[in-house]
């Protein structure tokens, strides 16, 4: 279990030198690598934590190291990012804001245990920091894949209270209730979350992907509901915003199939082929959810 010594306000982290070696290390990692990864964080890492800051009495660290974890972070570069914020979390004083986006790069690992652990105790500090508003969000996904819908809904709905507009919690609160069989609630959910995302998608197309997730997601409901045709079309929507969605594909193809469209099943096959080339998925593979 990690224990905080709290930060002062007024007190900086320890070093700034060191910092500034690893900030220049890390530059040359920036600038040599491999630049093919996502440039925005997946799942609303970059909203949340962007849109979730607040005015708050403890101010972020002054230490390089910490921007530079959360410049790794945000472009997607998670285990450099934990390395970074690993060595920096492990200083004391130790800093909220730190161990927020530490828990954030391993959750985007996919290590949603310990991740969790780490958001759980952040979750009894009673300090303010400029993160916090997005912490029942990263607690909300980190349930929901650990298999724990019930207390991931609870999560998503806790931080919508806080942040009624934020449209991947609307989603992960969607996801979490299809989990648990509330297929009408979860609809609902969709809807929202596919509203505040057309409202912004055309001034930020880094939301399409989300966007048809949604869409796509939207469309299993409306199948559990026995909606065959509402659903294809869904699914079609999906698959517009987010080509690259092979299940949505197949997904599409089961649909027209079920209305008996073959032509419309066989270009909805070829499509889901594409798609898997194009993301170096099994082209043969079994047809397996990705990430909610």
């Amino acid at each position: 279990m990690m224990r905080f010594r709290y930060l002062d306000p007024r007190t900086r982290l320890r070093d700034p030198r060191v910092g500034l070696l690893c900030l220049a290390a890390g530059m040359a990692v920036v600038g040599c690598g491999d630049d093919s990864g996502p440039t925005s964080v997946p799942e609303t890492t970059t909203d949340a934590v962007e849109r979730g800051a607040s005015v708050s009495p403890l101010p972020p660290p002054t230490d390089p190291r910490f921007q530079l974890g959360r410049q790794l972070l945000l472009s997607g570069r998670y285990e450099e990012a934990e390395v970074v914020l690993t060595g920096l979390d492990g200083e004391g004083p130790r800093h909220p804001s730190v161990a927020f986006l530490l828990a954030v790069a391993i959750q985007k690992q996919k290590k949603y245990a310990p991740a969790l652990a780490r958001l759980d105790e952040l979750a009894t500090l009673s300090v303010d920091y400029p993160e916090r508003r997005g912490l029942e969000h990263f607690r909300g996904w980190c349930l929901f894949y650990l298999g724990r819908p019930d207390e991931a809904a609870g999560a998503f709905e806790a931080h919508l209270a806080v942040q009624p507009d934020e449209a991947d919690s609307h989603f992960g609160l969607g996801v979490s209730r299809l989990e648990l069989g509330e297929t009408e609630a979860a609809l609902a959910c969709f809807d929202r979350a596919i509203e505040l995302d057309l409202a912004v998608v055309e001034d930020r197309p880094d939301r399409r992907r989300d966007l048809g997730k949604a869409w796509i997601r939207r469309g299993d409901a409306l199948w559990e509901l026995g909606r065959f045709e509402a659903a294809t079309a869904s699914f079609h929507k999906g698959v517009i915003q987010f080509p690259d969605h092979y299940e949505g594909w197949a997904k599409l193809a089961r649909g027209h199939e079920r209305l008996g469209d073959s032509d419309k099943v066989a270009w909805a096959q070829r499509e889901e082929r594409n798609a898997r080339v194009r993301v170096g998925a099994p082209v043969d593979g079994d047809l397996t959810e990705p990430d909610a």
